[in-house]
């Protein structure tokens, strides 16, 4: 009892002052906003991934039974098409950075009580500037039709890369929306905008007094965007900071730093704290960077690069929500306690879904130390095998974003797009439930015993 007492001692006194902190931070607020607002671009995106990129080799599969000749006939049709159907990837997840920024800036500047949508805009022409330089090109259809270089030059149009408007310029996104609206903030509290008379309509006065704002930032960074390029032989302002985070970015897709954020958010949830959703302000950009950048390669017909992403946590780590408790509420359904059987019973359709507070407030699994082993240590445990068996190629790569209330097997297959990976999810579930078995039948024991005193009295 008196090892309860420290341990829960300690998780009030250290982790929940600490979680708090994180969680009500304005700035790691915003980019978790920034991230959260992404979500329908990625599903968009993978939705197009699954349509363009069927599991499918036309070398080796022959037309052996109807199941095969309509995967056949969709990869043959896909190679005719794709190219055309990619242009809703392109302007979802192609485009994901510049909308990120949006959002980040519009989040920032409501919690400043600002004028969201200018600081937004500025936000987005900024960011613009930095990523996505215009220049001249030649189209190639353009190309193909001009018999001479002097023709095809005449049809010559401004166009901006988009290099760094999709995954590459996430981290990029992140500082401009933040920078911005701080930037815009310290003019606006100094007075240093265009004012107009009471008279005047609302929009005009907020149009009005963007002008300053919009014009320091713009040319600061255009300024700044200039320098680098000069100091660093033509790098843009992107290529310079995916230099400076490359490091992080490896390290967070490691065995490594999957543990220890396993480890860190299921404390925070021990202690009541949302951890997936703390967590997700620090970790949210490389989760959904990775994944886009292993779209990314898809499309270019190259393999997935990154292990971590956010279908990587959310199908093959939490297993029935935070903790992986779906091996938890298994058990729970033959329980000999009447309460914790009831329970399982109610929670087991939600757990399916990947929903799991039932089980987590309902058993409870906050702040009891015999069940917060297993619910800290079983999702660390799936986390590690599946980067262990994607790392030797034994399971493909996630490359799809997929809602993550889809139950587990079956987002684990589209997210990979291989059907290996439902299996994997089953062996895990099986896995988790002898994880789970004897710190469920200590409690177990534990409630029975507390019934039968309450029983005697």
């Amino acid at each position: 009892m008196e090892s309860n007492n420290k341990f829960n001692k300690f998780l009030n006194d250290k982790l929940v002052p600490l979680g708090a902190k994180i969680s009500n931070q304005p700035h790691l607020k915003a980019i978790r906003d920034g991230m959260v607002a992404a979500t329908p671009l990625a599903l968009l995106g993978g939705m197009t991934l699954i349509v363009t990129s069927p599991p499918v080799n036309l070398e080796t599969m022959k037309p052996t039974n109807i199941f095969f000749q309509f995967l056949i006939v969709w990869k043959q049709w896909a190679i005719q098409h794709g190219l055309g159907i990619e242009l809703l990837f392109r302007s979802s997840m192609g485009l994901m950075a510049l909308f990120v920024c949006m959002a980040i800036s519009n989040s920032l500047a409501k919690h400043y009580k600002m004028q969201s949508m200018n600081t937004m805009i500025i936000a987005a022409v900024s960011f613009l500037i930095t990523s996505a330089p215009s220049n001249l090109v030649v189209f190639s259809d353009i190309l193909n039709k001009s018999k001479t270089i002097e023709k095809a030059l005449e049809g010559q149009s401004m166009a901006l890369p988009m290099n760094y408007l999709g995954a590459e310029g996430i981290f990029t996104a992140i500082i401009i929306g933040l920078l911005v609206t701080e930037s815009t903030r310290f003019l606006q509290d100094r007075g240093l905008l265009i004012k107009m008379p009471e008279a005047v309509p609302e929009p005009v006065k907020a149009s009005f007094a963007s002008i300053i704002p919009l014009v320091v930032n713009v040319v600061c960074i255009f300024l700044i965007s200039l320098l680098v390029q000069s100091l660093t032989g033509g790098l843009l302002i992107p290529d310079l900071i995916k230099k400076l985070f490359s490091p992080f970015v490896f390290a967070v897709d490691s065995v490594v730093g999957i543990f220890l954020i396993s480890i860190v958010t299921q404390l925070l949830w021990v202690v009541g704290l949302h951890g997936s959703s703390i967590v997700s302000g620090l970790v949210g950009a490389f989760e959904l960077g990775n994944l886009a950048a292993n779209a990314e390669a898809v499309t270019k017909g190259l393999a997935p690069e990154f292990i971590y992403t956010e279908p990587f946590r959310a199908f093959f780590m939490i297993l029935g929500g935070a903790g992986a408790t779906i091996g938890l509420n298994i058990l729970m359904l033959r329980s000999k306690d009447k309460q914790m059987r009831t329970l399982g019973k109610l929670a087991i359709l939600p757990s399916i879904f990947n929903i799991n507070e039932p089980i987590i407030f309902g058993v409870p699994i906050v702040l009891n130390p015999v069940l917060a082993i297993p619910f800290i240590g079983v999702q660390t445990v799936n986390g590690i095998l599946t980067y262990i068996v994607m790392k030797l190629d034994i399971l493909g790569k996630t490359y799809t974003y997929v809602p993550w209330t889809t139950p587990a097997p079956i987002g684990a297959a589209i997210a990979t797009m291989s059907i290996i990976a439902f299996f994997w999810i089953i062996f895990l579930i099986v896995l988790d439930i002898l994880m789970w078995y004897p710190f469920f039948k200590t409690y177990e024991k534990q409630l029975l015993k507390e019934e039968k005193e309450v029983g005697k009295e």
